[in-house]
């Protein structure tokens, strides 16, 4: 497993770059349960950073199967249950934090599924480099940091450049599911994608949808309901 979850960028004179982020590189608390899931399943379900597409036949049994691919998966507990419901698609999912990916680990292979694999590293970088256009038949981003004060809206994930080329990789009537418990992030999100001619709206009144009934409830939003937080779900069709 790789420890390098973004690839560095340098100019013509060999200077690094400092990239604006949708999220903040810190070590954070690893448990010795974690670290030792990634110790012996990593090469099971665990899939390094290549500047390469990937090869969907290589590392799925299944590999016709739809892929679902989730960013930002947190513990990977609601992502390794979708797996397990629905094992007749496969599952790929995006993290940037160790704990996260040691915590999915674990419930994975307890879980004795075969149609999950994941990757640790930025999602954008990923999304650039290692998924083939009009290969996912959905896209799900659940909870994503809002970055609420004004001056960290520049680190937002769901900005109109990232929601472009999430359009790329969607399949013909692919899915792209965000829930957020933010409003003015939902309604930001909405004002980014609105311009992108390739989404419909699957809202009757181009807002939010009702909370789906197959979407597992995430610890993130148990927490954010006993606060009294409102949870916007939003779920967007790509166009012929």
């Amino acid at each position: 497993m790789r420890n390098n979850i973004l690839i560095p960028k340098y100019n013509h004179n060999g200077t690094f770059l400092r990239q604006i982020r949708s999220f903040v590189c810190r070590k954070g608390r690893i448990t010795r349960a974690q670290l030792q899931a990634i110790q012996k399943y990593w090469s099971l379900i665990g899939i390094d950073f290549q500047l390469k597409p990937l090869s969907l036949i290589s590392i799925f049994d299944n590999y016709k199967a739809p892929i679902v691919l989730e960013i930002g998966f947190g513990s990977g507990k609601s992502l390794v249950k979708n797996a397990v419901k629905f094992p007749n698609k496969n599952f790929l999912g995006i993290e940037v934090y160790k704990s996260g990916i040691g915590s999915c680990l674990h419930f994975a292979y307890s879980s004795k599924i075969n149609n999950l694999r994941i990757i640790y590293h930025d999602a954008i970088e990923v999304i650039n480099t290692m998924i083939s256009d009009r290969t996912l038949s959905k896209v799900q981003i659940f909870f994503p940091d809002p970055w609420n004060k004004k001056r960290h809206h520049k680190r937002r994930l769901l900005k109109s450049s990232f929601l472009e080329k999430i359009a790329k990789k969607l399949i013909i009537s692919g899915i792209l599911h965000i829930a957020t418990d933010s409003e003015e992030y939902a309604y930001y999100i909405l004002d980014e994608i609105k311009n992108i001619e390739k989404y419909k709206n699957l809202s009757k009144n181009n807002t939010f949808i009702k909370r789906p009934i197959f979407r597992e409830i995430t610890k993130f939003e148990k927490k954010g309901c006993l606060q009294g937080n409102k949870i916007f779900d939003l779920m967007f069709q790509l166009k012929e």
